[in-house]
């Protein structure tokens, strides 16, 4: 029991706690979302909180963000190469078109944090992939919602269209806009890259300062906090 209930182990704790609180409730009433800047909060852990791991995880982790910027880039020159629309984007050859365009991209990135991890370290690291793999799983979701709800939306305007009552057709276009603009999310690239790099940031600040008053507060001949979790 006094390993699980350690004074510097509860102490931390509450350094935790307190920071994922404020995080949220600084991140939540401005719907931004808060996966960017939690991850660095975990890869902090990963590196055992090496103060000097943060520049690789908030620049890497804003770089690996971008590149689904850069992919949607990518998309509109190799998609049509491989047979696809991408104004079509249910379609069997469009989606095809967009598995291998994408497996190609993603081949050529990681190929080059191998080549160059160790010249331009702060871009090309792990951190930047794991946050290219978890911003293109929020932005697969996005798109899914998005062409899922609109389906929805022209199934129900095409049912008010059949009935032939110019009210209803009125009535139906103006509840699926709504319901549209409530209900897509948005993907905004350059928002996580921020939030990334502020709110990571200031989340790796919290902790790692945190980290130097339980120190202090259990006294030099003290153990320290625990440096992974």
């Amino acid at each position: 029991m006094d390993k699980i209930f350690a004074k510097p182990k509860m102490l931390f704790m509450v350094v935790i706690l307190l920071t994922i609180v404020v995080g949220e409730y600084i991140l939540h009433p401005n719907h931004w979302d808060t996966w960017p800047a939690f991850m660095c909060m975990v890869f902090f852990f990963c590196v055992h909180r090496d103060f000097k791991q943060a520049p690789h995880i908030l620049i890497g982790g804003a770089f690996g963000i971008f590149q689904i910027w850069l992919i949607k880039k990518w998309y509109a020159v190799m998609v049509p190469v491989f047979g696809g629309d991408l104004t079509k984007y249910t379609d069997p050859h469009t989606q095809h078109a967009l598995f291998n365009s994408k497996l190609i991209y993603i081949l050529i990135f990681v190929a080059l944090i191998v080549l160059l991890k160790d010249t331009i370290p702060h871009l090309f690291n792990d951190f930047t992939f794991m946050f290219f793999i978890a911003a293109g799983i929020a932005a697969g979701a996005d798109t899914s919602i998005a062409v899922a709800s609109k389906t929805v939306a022209a199934y129900a305007n095409g049912v008010a269209a059949a009935a032939g009552n110019p009210a209803l057709i009125e009535g139906m276009k103006g509840a699926t806009d709504k319901a549209l603009a409530s209900v897509i999310p948005v993907t905004n690239v350059f928002e996580w890259m921020m939030i990334c790099v502020v709110g990571g940031g200031l989340i790796i600040l919290a902790l790692h300062y945190g980290g130097i008053l339980v120190g202090k507060i259990l006294g030099a001949g003290s153990a320290p906090p625990p440096s992974n979790h």
